[in-house]
């Protein structure tokens, strides 16, 4: 029976090829995308889950009080691990890792030519791979971080500097603030894509210790805020509450927090719910499912659709198995075959377009997703259940639909009473067209969002200005290298800052009115050129440009005379940090220092002379405006030739400002790509479901049509009399949708400090690219049964 049910289903698949392919292809689509977000749910769902005793790790965080100023932290101390071990009887084992986050620059001794710059240094104490479950592929994990300058390279690392040699045993030099020559003591796996602790080399804690700058890392003895991850595994997991009551006790001692909070955050969770991890694919987690959900509820919708419609093509061999002894189970169970075998296929091509989709969807999060874990146990579950899920859902109406039949009226050829259902499947349409109508608002909404962040007024000229990193291996030459930037024929002016723009700033807690209140002041170091090239405009200038130069001196902008409860001309006047006072020398307006997602705070520019020792004993970015129509190429060459001639050891590398103002959006660029393509499949599948819905609402009322055509109605009157019902679907699907596109974007624009009004011109343009989409779709199906002959669709009367 089985056997014979497949034959026909393969049968009427290469029979009626067309709607074969588009009931496969469709389905297809929307299993490829619910597979593709399933993989990437799953994927950040399962962060850490593969370390042994996780259950039972946590990382430490905490929340302190400066001054009234509540501020989280993410790492602690150095002493904090041992002082809890220590300390807390309910604390098993602690681990401490420091993640560099300077580029770091390497190279194989053997080939010192050959030099590159790399990310993820790991400090780690010698108990790291006993603690976690990271693989070691050579090395012992006893004793391959028990040595200071020891090492162990990830796989891809030692691949790339070692090639096909064991390089165990071997040493290699990795220049942070100084270079220093490691032994290489062992290989580990890469680490897994789901982990949050990722590294491509791994230095023994014993290595930051012996280091010369090492003390400013390790030298705090108390338990509270420091430069180090620190994990703790506890004897019980439900003693969490105990053990961060300890360590408060403990950091009572330290007397320049009013109040510290400590919280453990289970490692599993540490990925998602971790207030300090400011990962912005997170922010997907809530979207993307329920887009995944809609896009498979429409591929269904579409799959049951197009199957009813075509059900008078199937009513008399219905009729002949009732008559010859089918049930209604029988007929019913060989529908579900059928439907299970399209699913099938359906799935296979949705497996294909997944895999072969992948790599453009990690690529727009900037994520990576190992293609193991797409074999992994946990995704091939999720996707044979969804495949089951599926194929319930999809063969259940056509089943219940085609198995009702009556015998008698089918044999007869009267289907009208017996395909019924179009009321629901108007319905369905009217959804669909509401859902893509709904996406098309919200795709245009963040794109013009995006459009004023490129093109608001910031307060500053970031066109043409290039961004150079200086570490210390300038020594004592950097003014020199300004000045030879500064000589350059398409430069216009240089400047330097100790962050680059958009890329960080210190902050400061300036007294308030009273002893207890503390107001916090982002601070940026500058020099006396950096005003001028970025071409800062002020609100109250200084006497004389010479006056905001000094140790004392701060030129603060507008925000600050608020926040700080200064008079309305505070030039001349005092602000004082702890003991320290600083004279304000001048007033800038306000300009976006940082995301425009949220507002200006308060900022103070310390301003020192291009010439001081101090850009290059800490570090500086130096800002080069370019001068218009220069030949780029060139000039950047000749840059860093410059680089070059005082720094040969750091590969030479630099930003544009306009590049890293975009980059803080690069999370609503995602979104506004992923939107892009998403809202493009559900245009799709509702076109799909409208072509289904045409079909057999066109199929209902071929008698009619020629009846009419024999009347002398013409090929427009017919076109337009088959077409207007659908229009008027979609003309609903849009009034529909527009209220509630306009409340989701409006919550979501809420988000922004600065933000754009929604335009109603949207809406306009939304409900026409619709309307547009379904005239194209019907024409098809009206024109062919308006130019049909009358004569076949009568003679059975």
């Amino acid at each position: 029976m089985l056997k014979n049910y497949i034959k026909i289903a393969l049968r009427n698949l290469t029979k009626q090829k067309m709607y074969s392919l588009i009931n496969i292809g469709g389905l297809a689509i929307g299993l490829a995308v619910c597979m593709t977000i399933l993989m990437y749910v799953s994927h950040e769902m399962s962060y850490d889950s593969f370390h042994k005793n996780g259950d039972k790790t946590f990382g430490i965080h905490a929340t302190l009080k400066i001054g009234g100023n509540q501020m989280n932290m993410a790492y602690m101390s150095y002493a904090t691990g041992p002082i809890a071990k220590q300390s807390q009887p309910g604390v098993d084992g602690y681990m401490r890792t420091m993640k560099y986050f300077k580029p770091l620059v390497v190279n194989n001794p053997a080939s010192p030519e050959q030099k590159f710059t790399e990310q993820d240094l790991l400090f780690a104490d010698a108990n790291f791979f006993d603690f976690f479950s990271f693989k070691l592929k050579s090395g012992s994990k006893e004793d391959v971080l028990t040595r200071p300058y020891s090492v162990v390279l990830s796989q891809a690392m030692a691949d790339k500097y070692f090639g096909t040699e064991n390089p165990v045993g071997k040493t290699i030099t990795i220049k942070t603030d100084s270079t220093y020559t490691y032994q290489v003591t062992g290989v580990a796996e890469n680490s897994p894509s789901n982990s949050s602790i990722k590294y491509n080399f791994i230095a023994s804690g014993q290595s930051l210790i012996a280091m010369k700058e090492g003390k400013k890392y390790t030298s705090d003895q108390g338990v509270g805020p420091g430069s180090f991850d620190v994990y703790l595994t506890l004897k019980d997991a439900t003693d969490t509450a105990k053990v961060k009551g300890g360590l408060e006790q403990l950091a009572k001692s330290n007397k320049n927090f009013d109040d510290i909070k400590f919280s453990l955050s289970p490692l599993a969770d540490m990925h998602l719910k971790s207030n300090f991890d400011d990962s912005s694919n997170t922010k997907y987690l809530k979207i993307f499912p329920l887009v995944a959900v809609l896009i498979l509820l429409l591929a269904l919708v579409n799959y049951m659709s197009l199957s009813t419609a075509r059900a008078t093509l199937r009513a008399k061999e219905v009729g002949v198995r009732k008559v010859s002894g089918a049930s209604r189970k029988t007929i019913a169970m060989q529908f579900y075959v059928e439907s299970g075998i399209f699913t099938l296929f359906s799935f296979i091509l949705g497996y294909v377009l997944c895999y072969a989709f992948k790599p453009w969807f990690t690529n727009t999060l900037e994520l990576q997703i190992d293609n193991s874990f797409l074999y992994s146990p946990l995704v091939i579950g999720l996707f044979l259940s969804l495949f089951a899920l599926t194929a319930l859902i999809a063969g259940s109406y056509p089943s219940l639909v085609l198995s009702a039949f009556k015998p008698i009226v089918t044999l007869k050829g009267k289907m009208s009473k017996q395909t019924g259902g179009v009321a629901v499947r108007k319905v369905f349409t009217t959804l669909q067209f509401a859902i893509s109508v709904g996406l098309i608002i919200c795709g245009i909404i963040i794109d013009r969002q995006l459009y004023y962040f490129r093109h608001a007024d910031t307060g500053m000229d970031r066109e043409n200005i290039v961004m150079i990193p200086v570490g210390n291996g300038f020594g004592n030459n950097y003014a020199a290298f300004k000045q030879d930037i500064n000589s350059l024929a398409g430069i216009a002016s240089t400047a330097t800052s100790r962050y680059a723009m958009f890329k960080g700033y210190d902050m400061n807690f300036i007294n308030g009115k009273t002893k207890e209140e503390s107001v916090a002041l982002a601070a940026l170091s500058v020099d006396n050129h950096y005003i001028k090239t970025l071409n800062l405009e002020w609100k109250i200038p200084p006497i004389t440009e010479e006056s905001t130069t000094g140790i004392n001196k701060v030129v603060i902008n507008e925000e600050a005379i608020d926040k700080l409860h200064l008079k309305a001309n505070p030039v001349g006047t005092y602000i004082q940090s702890g003991d320290q006072k600083f004279e304000i020398a001048g007033v800038l307006k306000n300009f976006n220092f940082s995301s425009m997602q949220s507002t200006i705070q308060p900022l103070g520019l310390f301003i020192a002379p291009d010439t001081t020792k101090y850009w290059a004993m800490f570090g500086c970015s130096l800002f080069a405006k370019i001068k218009p129509n220069t030949n780029l190429p060139s000039l950047l060459d000749k840059m860093q030739r410059s680089y070059k001639k005082y720094d040969g050891g750091t590969p030479f590398s630099y930003t544009f400002m306009d590049d890293a103002f975009n980059e803080q959006y690069k999370a609503e660029d995602r979104l506004s790509s992923i939107f892009s393509i998403f809202t493009c499949i559900t245009v799709v599948l509702a076109t799909m479901g409208l072509f289904g819905l045409t079909a057999f609402t066109i199929e209902q009322r071929n008698k009619e049509i020629g009846i009419r055509k024999i009347l002398g109605a013409s090929l427009s009157t017919i076109a337009s009399l088959l077409s207007i019902d659908f229009i008027k679907l979609v003309v609903i699907s849009a009034v529909i949708a527009s209220p509630v596109a306009w409340w989701a974007m409006h919550n979501w624009l809420q988000n922004f400090a600065y933000r754009i009004d929604i335009p109603f011109w949207v809406f306009a343009v939304a409900g026409v690219i619709a309307v547009f989409t379904a005239v194209v779709t019907i024409s098809y199906h009206a024109l062919r049964a308006a130019v049909a002959n009358p004569v076949k669709s009568l003679r059975s009367e």
